[in-house]
């Protein structure tokens, strides 16, 4: 019996199996390909809702990206019961969540134990490196807290770039939500998830030079300078990246303390 394109739907619904031919996925990958887009300027971080499933797409034209992945999560796991890894995941996740959106992130991908955010503004290189710092003192108190618990350290890395970044909604039309994402594309992000691979204790933040630049015509002197000494905070780092090519980076090892010791 040959079913109709409400019966495969009603099909596909119920039962989460895909009945489009391999021809029919194929003439769909190549309309994503070949078909005109609509492009749309955006100063803010969009939203799911705020795309439709079809050919569009916004630019942030000016965004700072925040990256951030747990280090040896896996040997977390290995060292210790399933149940204290998913506390210590929890507890990192919900001290990176306070951190971003308490200096006015925006977070949009968490992807295991790593996660991707956003900050649009005339401060956002400040306000995403301040929420760096923050995260690192937090980290320090899990460390405490879970010392008796598991063999290793949580340890983490950031990566912070900006400039311009694509957004579109991608994945499975239709009305399941739970199989569509939205895809930011763009050399910041890849700069930013480049940078926390090579974050890690003590060094936990790393940005690109640009968001140094910024951070310097921002002039907050608690993400610059050492406030005992004034000399600055951040260490020159030469590196070759796969998204930049030969670059100067910067690293630091500082964090605040906020008045929890």
């Amino acid at each position: 019996m040959r079913l109709t394109a409400l019966d495969k739907r009603n099909y596909v619904r119920n039962t989460g199996i895909n009945t489009m031919s391999h021809r029919e996925n194929l003439d769909t990958i190549k309309s994503i390909l070949n078909d005109s887009y609509t492009k749309e300027d955006t100063k803010t971080v969009p939203k799911k809702n705020d795309l439709t499933f079809g050919n569009t797409l916004k630019k942030m034209t000016h965004v700072v990206v925040f990256y951030v992945d747990m280090r040896g999560s896996r040997k977390i796991i290995q060292d210790s019961t399933s149940f204290m890894s998913v506390k210590v995941h929890r507890a990192f996740l919900q001290a990176i969540t306070y951190c971003v959106e308490k200096n006015g992130g925006h977070f949009r991908s968490f992807n295991g134990d790593g996660a991707l955010a956003f900050f649009v503004g005339d401060d956002g290189a400040t306000s995403a490196v301040t929420a760096a710092m923050q995260l690192k003192k937090y980290v320090m108190e899990i460390n405490k807290i879970v010392e008796d618990k598991v063999s290793k350290k949580v340890d983490f890395g950031v990566g912070i770039g900006q400039g311009p970044v694509y957004v579109a909604k991608s994945g499975k039309r239709g009305d399941d939500s739970t199989k569509q994402d939205l895809v930011w594309v763009g050399l910041p992000v890849y700069v930013a998830v480049e940078l926390s691979d090579f974050a890690r204790s003590s060094s936990n933040v790393w940005i690109s030079s640009a968001v140094k630049t910024s951070l310097d015509k921002q002039a907050k002197s608690s993400v610059l300078f050492d406030g005992d000494t004034g000399d600055s905070i951040w260490k020159k780092e030469p590196k070759d990246l796969k998204s930049l090519g030969s670059s100067t980076v910067y690293k630091t090892s500082y964090y605040f303390k906020l008045g929890l010791e």
